[in-house]
């Protein structure tokens, strides 16, 4: 059994934090967050579970409740969540090191000793710094720490689950709480008069893989506190980028789809070029609405380089090449996207004996692209294909806040009296 503690560091309620941590006046008051196209309910503050609205719940359905109660509605803002999400995280890589993200507002980590202490260090360092409210849980493996985490949030924020409590518990712990049981499995576990933690761990380890195969058996293993892994490993090359919306309304119009892939395609080359990586394809897809007579009419089209490439202009004209060939007229189409794959990093040379050689002002060109993008405004001052229909394929958004951390315009301004 390991001696080291396995920690999951989890944001509360994360993206009504993110909107609360610049409207103070709306701590302790119900806030909820929408979906894109504020279609439903994708979080909400505990003030908004009281009430009884529950998670997913379409927003239409919902707005006598929001505007008896005095609800606080905010449509999706992800460039600011995922800015404060990297602040956090490199928060926490500055006081541990090594971490493992698993999500927008969680990370796993290891410690060695004074698993509290660090802990509760570490959730005063993150408030004081970003001003996100944070629940950690501790414990041997990362799907005991996972439940400690929910433990975590109902305490006062930290959880360290000992062996002792964690036995004492896992007879009473119903499967369908463990982290990755749930729907279907949950079910096949039942079938088989596996109701608890504890029913799993103390399973026939050769009838658990038989039954349930090589992830039921790592399941048990981690309940038993034998680490499957320690969450903490650096993770592989990203092998894909995507950049997707749906639509305010449906639209049949070429230049109109033209315009949303150009804008997509620009920020998956801006985020492949961040990252350091270079792509060899391109796919771009277009959809109709899922619940329209014409669901079966999208198309996708794969572009596959002759060679890796991060340049937007190179990008840009394939994705209009292959928008052009899976475009149907009198469509409505409610979506487009942009995958960016088979990435590798920077400077992984493997030259093609029929390749032509890369121009070398490309990146440079790239780079004063990026780096003009960044600058006061932020992201798109400087476009590689037209943004003239953009209002007509943007996603609905009419209750979305500043871009406080992203946009010089939108920056809080102090003054005094």
């Amino acid at each position: 059994m390991s001696n080291k503690w396995v920690g999951l560091l989890d944001c509360n309620n994360f993206f009504v934090s993110c909107e609360r941590l610049f409207r103070p006046e709306l701590e302790g008051k119900p806030v909820l967050v929408l979906s894109s196209n504020d279609g439903c309910v994708v979080a909400r503050s505990q003030e908004v579970k009281d009430i009884g609205v529950p998670m997913g719940v379409p927003y239409f359905q919902i707005k006598d409740i929001i505007k008896n109660e005095g609800i606080t509605a905010f449509s999706s803002h992800f460039a600011l969540y995922r800015d404060v999400s990297r602040r956090v995280f490199s928060v926490m890589s500055e006081e541990l090191g090594g971490i493992q993200q698993y999500s927008i507002d969680e990370a796993f980590f290891l410690l060695d000793c004074h698993p509290e202490e660090i802990a509760s260090h570490l959730r005063k360092i993150i408030a004081k710094k970003v001003g996100i409210p944070v629940s950690i849980g501790l414990s041997q493996t990362r799907t005991r720490a996972k439940y400690a985490n929910m433990l975590a949030k109902k305490a006062k924020g930290i959880k360290l689950l000992s062996e002792q409590e964690w036995s004492f518990l896992a007879p009473k712990i119903p499967l369908a709480q463990i982290w990755g049981v749930g729907g279907k499995m949950e079910i096949k576990y039942k079938n088989h008069n596996l109701l608890t933690a504890y029913d799993l761990m103390s399973a026939d380890p050769q009838q658990v893989r038989t039954l349930f195969g090589l992830m039921g058996l790592r399941l048990r293993d981690e309940l038993k506190g034998v680490p499957v892994s320690t969450g903490v490993k650096k993770s592989d090359t990203q092998h894909t980028i995507l950049n997707s919306r749906s639509f305010k309304k449906p639209t049949e119009e070429l230049a109109v789809l033209a315009d949303a892939i150009a804008y997509h395609l620009r920020h998956a080359a801006a985020s492949m070029r961040a990252k350091s990586l270079e792509t060899r394809s391109i796919r771009v897809f277009i959809r109709p609405s899922r619940h329209s007579d014409f669901v079966l009419q999208g198309g996708s089209k794969e572009i596959v380089l002759t060679q890796y490439t991060r340049d937007t202009v190179e990008l840009s004209r394939l994705a209009k090449r292959a928008l052009e060939q899976v475009y149907r007229p009198r469509v409505p189409y409610k979506q487009a996207g942009v995958v960016l794959g088979n990435l590798r990093p920077v400077g992984v040379n493997q030259p093609d004996l029929f390749s032509l050689p890369k121009d070398k002002n490309s990146d440079r060109l790239m780079k004063v692209l990026d780096n003009i993008n960044a600058g006061k405004e932020g992201k798109d001052l400087l476009t590689v294909g037209s943004r003239l229909k953009q209002s007509e394929w943007q996603a609905k958004s009419d209750n979305r806040s500043p871009a406080y951390t992203t946009k010089w315009s939108d920056i809080l301004t102090v003054k005094s009296q």
